[in-house]
């Protein structure tokens, strides 16, 4: 090999040739250098990873990108979660894995732990193929796993929910945290809430096999209260545990000493009510102490509009279109929804800001307002109902379908004070066969707030909704090709192009 062939050509400062010997100490490869810029990479790289791994750790933080929100709590659960859970609960699942719900209550009870600080202990196992942990589970809460449950342990407390109990009475919408979060609360309460359905007053309409007392008792088993009926009769004192009172479409008028019963109820018991009134029965007795407490019911009126078809022509529409108003604990979660209302419905006057109210305490409150199309017609029975002067019109104030009262409680929804509460929807027929969600929702809301259980107010089941994209069969095609033909194609092209440029 000649003398040019060992030396190396490279360039000085000055961009001009000069010719260096591999042996020599400019071209020699400085290794030692090297290696400590590697291991200082190294340990940077792995520092790094640490610090991150750490910041991560401390300050944990998840996004739920569900275009429904599936994975997420409400405001007002995470607020429980967070300020108001006092003692350590733990959750235990025993789901199958061919639930199909498991996932998704897995992700909501990790949410649960997650907020809770420390407060919540999760954790979740097959009943099938873990049995040694199903059979500790059942010795330890003394029942038997026979199904997909899951359990509740709060200060030895137990509450069971199956898979049933985490979803709507259809068996579609997964309603997971409502449940939850109510066996929680019923869980950490000193005592179990009762309600008393006022038996003997009206007749429930029946429609294969559900009625409205069935509803209530349906929705006492999901949100754990004790459901009793009472027939007040010759009592002279509601019972002591009655947390709640409901009465469902009284088609009789209450005796006076029935009013002295429940008036002594609401101011000496800190008693609480929620009425679905009948509209078409007079009730001298009852409604001057409604009127007491602000809220007057107008039965003499219906609330309707007329519309006039191709077919029948003019006609009475006596299903009530009404807003859920803002501002009160029991509707402002859904404020501006539109429910519906069958049947006949009265309107009510509410006295808002009424001095001498608020000198005894007594603070009543709106929370449906029925559409602007709709008018209380007082001539009612007239076969094609016009507005008319004797009419109450929706102008300017808008026409009162429902409205709460409160009595001795705190303008701080943070200071926890007994108080009595009342509820009174100028309708009787919404827990009627098949009820809507929003009109389920409005009662349960009710009955919690009287029950004070604000905690549970707020609380929607989480609807699962499916994207669907329809294409013709041309379009399928195409999109066939290009995901299998062309777009593969086009990157075998670019990786050929790449390693060409890079050979030369």
């Amino acid at each position: 090999m000649s003398e040019n062939t060992d030396r190396i050509k490279t360039k000085d400062s000055s961009d001009n040739p000069i010719e260096l010997n591999p042996g020599s100490s400019q071209c020699r490869i400085k290794r030692k250098k090297i290696a400590l810029n590697v291991l200082m990479q190294i340990f940077f790289a792995i520092l790094l990873f640490i610090l991150i791994n750490y910041i991560s750790y401390v300050n944990y933080q998840r996004w739920d990108l569900s275009s429904t929100k599936k994975y997420s709590v409400s405001e007002d659960t995470a607020a429980y979660l967070k300020n108001q859970l006092a003692e350590k609960v733990t959750l235990t699942m025993a789901f199958l894995k061919s639930s199909k719900i498991r996932n998704q209550l897995k992700v909501l009870l990790e949410e649960y732990e997650n907020i809770s600080r420390g407060k919540i202990i999760f954790e979740e196992f097959d009943p099938v193929i873990n049995k040694n942990k199903a059979l500790e589970i059942s010795d330890r809460y003394k029942t038997t796993i026979d199904q997909s449950c899951l359990f509740i342990e709060v200060g030895g407390r137990i509450k069971k929910l199956i898979e049933n109990d985490l979803l709507d009475d259809k068996g579609r919408t997964f309603t997971g945290e409502n449940s939850i979060t109510s066996a929680m609360l019923a869980a950490t309460e000193s005592k179990p809430k009762t309600v008393y359905l006022i038996a003997g007053k009206g007749k429930l309409k029946e429609v294969n096999g559900r009625s409205a007392d069935k509803e209530i008792l349906s929705l006492s088993t999901r949100h754990f209260f004790d459901l009793k009926e009472l027939t007040l009769g010759n009592i002279t004192q509601i019972p002591e545990d009655a947390d709640s009172l409901i009465i469902i479409n009284p088609e009789t008028d209450f005796s006076l000493s029935e009013v002295t019963v429940l008036t002594k109820y609401w101011e000496q018991q800190r008693g609480s009510m929620v009425l679905l009134l009948n509209p078409t029965t007079k009730m001298p007795n009852f409604y001057p102490f409604l009127r007491s407490l602000g809220i007057k019911v107008d039965n003499n009126y219906r609330v309707l509009f007329s519309e006039t078809t191709g077919i029948g022509g003019t006609q009475k529409v006596y299903s009530v279109q009404s807003k859920l108003l803002g501002g009160n604990p029991i509707t402002s979660s859904d404020e501006g929804a539109i429910t519906t209302f069958a049947g006949q419905t009265c309107p009510i006057s509410v006295a808002e800001n009424n001095e001498g109210l608020a000198s005894k305490g007594i603070i009543a409150i709106p929370i449906l307002a029925a559409d602007p199309k709709f008018w209380g017609d007082l001539d009612h029975t007239e076969p094609y109902p016009k507005r008319s002067k004797t009419d109450m019109i929706p102008d300017p104030n808008p026409i009162y379908i429902a409205a709460m009262v409160e009595k001795g409680g705190s303008e701080d929804s943070a200071v926890k004070i007994e108080s009595s509460r009342m509820v009174v929807i100028g309708n009787s027929t919404l827990l009627d066969p098949i009820p809507t969600r929003l009109n389920v929702e409005l009662v349960i809301n009710s009955i919690n707030w009287t029950l004070d259980r604000e905690e549970l107010l707020g609380i929607s089941p989480t609807n699962v909704i499916s994207y669907r994209v329809d294409m013709s069969p041309e379009q399928y095609k195409t999109l066939f090709y290009l995901i299998v033909c062309i777009f593969p194609a086009i990157a075998f092209c670019f990786g050929i192009a790449v390693w060409s440029a890079r050979r030369n």
